[in-house]
């Protein structure tokens, strides 16, 4: 039987895991996701604050854009990009708790609607092996996103940073469990 490979993918080398950086890295995010999670409101504060520097960020790339383009329409969208990225920007860095309890709304809202669609979808691939679980996701986003709306504005303080906080510590232990199963170097 021949071996070669056949697939019009190309296939890419596998990349060494340096054991040590990889356990290292992923105790650090637990400790981090847990930080997060053991002072919330702080956590959502500093999420609010760098969604802002990224805004503003963005704001700067769009005004280097109006100066770099030809067309005067042009122009005017992306000064009108550069200025809504600004002025959101600005918001979520001056006003953090505020721009928190409006994100986590719209957050809250489209976590919603996402699962009413895969409910849908779920339906639609009922023949499918497996779709329990698309309609098992769904029936977990519908519930997440009505508890977030449903306690809305209170979520809106803690729940950027108890997203982080999970994130944080599911991240890390990927990386704790990759670093535990690779293969010490001789």
């Amino acid at each position: 039987m021949d071996n070669t490979n056949t697939s019009p993918i190309p296939q890419l080398p596998i990349p060494p895991i340096s054991r040590g950086w990889a356990i290292v890295g992923g105790v650090a995010m637990i400790l981090l996701g847990f930080f997060a999670l053991g002072d919330q409101l702080v956590s959502t504060a500093a999420v609010a604050t760098f969604i802002g520097i990224i805004l503003m960020f963005g704001c700067a790339f769009q005004l280097m854009k109006v100066f770099t383009i030809g067309g005067w329409k042009s122009h005017l969208w992306y000064a009108l990009v550069a200025v809504a990225y600004g002025v959101a920007g600005y918001v979520f860095i001056a006003h953090p708790f505020k721009a928190a309890i409006a994100f986590t709304l719209f957050l809250g809202w489209a976590i919603l609607i996402g699962g009413i669609f895969r409910t849908f979808l779920a339906f639609k691939m009922r023949h499918h092996r497996g779709v329990g679980w698309v309609l098992f996701s769904a029936a977990i986003s519908i519930i997440l996103g009505g508890l977030i709306i449903s306690q809305w504005p209170a979520t809106g303080l803690y729940m950027l940073g108890l997203f982080l906080g999970i994130e944080l510590i599911f991240a890390g232990v990927g990386w704790l469990g990759l670093g535990l199963s690779a293969q010490k170097n001789s």
